[in-house]
């Protein structure tokens, strides 16, 4: 359901996101696709509970289609002001999405 919420909140009407057994038979997913974005958000969000701060800046790069599933965030300290992170991974093990946070000196 909430797929099918975000979907409705940015204009994307694509059955991917909503539909299951489209995803899946017809256009051969494992599951429902998670909105790229919607994951960009979710990593940004794991990463501001694992610092206890919004981060200064944030970029994330889509390597995949993002399979939805449950939990399935790592977030790992690179340096003192940098954090990666590393999203829901497809079926063979791949990062659908990474991303990399900065913080400010301390």
């Amino acid at each position: 359901m909430f797929l099918f919420r975000y979907s409705a909140l940015t204009f994307n009407a694509h059955r991917i996101h909503y539909d299951l057994p489209y995803a899946m038979g017809k256009e051969g997913y494992p599951g429902l696709v998670v909105h790229g974005p919607l994951t960009a958000i979710r990593l940004m969000e794991a990463c501001t509970r694992h610092t206890g701060a919004l981060p200064e800046t944030f970029s994330f790069r889509a390597q995949a289609p993002s399979p939805q599933a449950p939990g399935c965030m790592s977030v790992a300290a690179s340096s003192p002001t940098a954090l990666m992170t590393s999203g829901p991974r497809d079926p063979k093990g791949y990062a659908a999405m990474s991303a990399k946070v900065m913080r400010g000196e301390e």
